[in-house]
């Protein structure tokens, strides 16, 4: 193999312009991670005699084996292989694109492949962006989310609706401005709910029972903006929920800090006494709220109860 290389290699320092043609046809013929990267580096070489037959010999051999290009140890390799199969939309390297998008790549390479997923636009490439939903890399789930506006017609509302329960703001926001782009309405009370969140219409959100409790604690204790935590635990104050306080309590042991903060505050507007016993020295401080911010949130709360009505 390596003289084979050596060989291609000095045909492509040739003056000759059909030697370097065959030389490069060779060098796509060959499926070995070492044949894939000279085409790379000729083709990324803009001193090089013939770059556009060498661009288009790197894509014919990306497109016969993809895996030896996904799987490359160079990243900028693997970059420019996802691009072109991207751009030629290469249902054969669903499968690879797929496994590069759930493996442990870098996050680049990772958020490429879920935009080719979309770009390529296979029923079939529904299923796997819709699984990097749960992905806990926002960045992820937000190029999973455009890979799926992409074939919108394929993956139907479902795809895209999930998006409305996303624990990241702006994917929330992201997925609400594409389906009222097209002319999506809430089908369903749950995702009425989600709309009357995403919308700050929480006269909307606390209308529908056990729906509205479930929507409205989890947006609560998980959305990561401030604002909108808030907003969701004065809501909550319209329903009287034993099931919130119980959740919301539970949440005071949870591990992520972030959430034993969340559900404190959240308690504290809705006006529930905060169970400290049996928690660790840490988590009570981790879950003690000052009187002035507990004050600035109930005051908040009675803003909110003027906006949407006394229940």
């Amino acid at each position: 193999m390596a003289r084979r290389l050596t060989r291609i290699e000095a045909d492509l320092s040739s003056e000759d312009a059909d030697v370097v043609a065959k030389a490069l046809d060779r060098l796509a013929s060959l499926h070995h991670a070492e044949a894939v990267e000279l085409l790379f580096q000729t083709s990324c070489d803009d001193t090089f005699s013939a770059k556009t037959l060498a661009e288009d010999a790197f894509a014919k051999s990306v497109s016969a084996n993809p895996k030896i290009a996904l799987w490359h140890t160079s990243s900028e390799l693997r970059k420019l292989a996802i691009k072109q199969l991207s751009h030629a939309k290469f249902a054969e390297a669903v499968p690879e694109l797929a496994k590069v998008l759930h493996s442990k790549m870098s996050l680049d390479i990772r958020c490429l492949s879920a935009e080719a997923l979309g770009t390529i636009g296979l029923i079939s490439c529904v299923p796997i962006l819709v699984e990097a939903r749960q992905d806990q890399t926002p960045e992820i789930r937000a190029a999973a989310l455009h890979g799926l506006q992409n074939i919108m017609q394929l993956a139907g509302e479902t795809a895209v609706v999930g998006f409305l329960e996303d624990y990241d703001w702006t994917l929330r926001q992201d997925a609400k401005e594409h389906l009222e782009s097209t002319g999506w309405t809430p089908k369903t009370n749950r995702e009425r709910v989600l709309w009357g969140i995403i919308l700050g219409r929480f006269d909307e959100a606390v209308a529908y029972g056990k729906e509205s409790v479930d929507a409205l604690v989890d947006a609560t204790l998980h959305v990561n903006d401030a604002e909108v935590r808030r907003w969701s635990a004065v809501a909550l104050t319209r329903l009287s929920s034993d099931v919130a306080k119980r959740t919301l309590a539970r949440a005071l042991r949870s591990k992520d800090a972030k959430e034993r903060d969340a559900a404190a505050n959240a308690l504290a507007i809705i006006g529930e006494p905060i169970d400290i016993e049996g928690l660790s020295e840490t988590e009570t401080g981790a879950t003690s709220t000052p009187s002035t911010i507990r004050e600035s949130f109930f005051a908040a709360a009675a803003r909110m109860l003027m906006l949407i009505g006394q229940p």
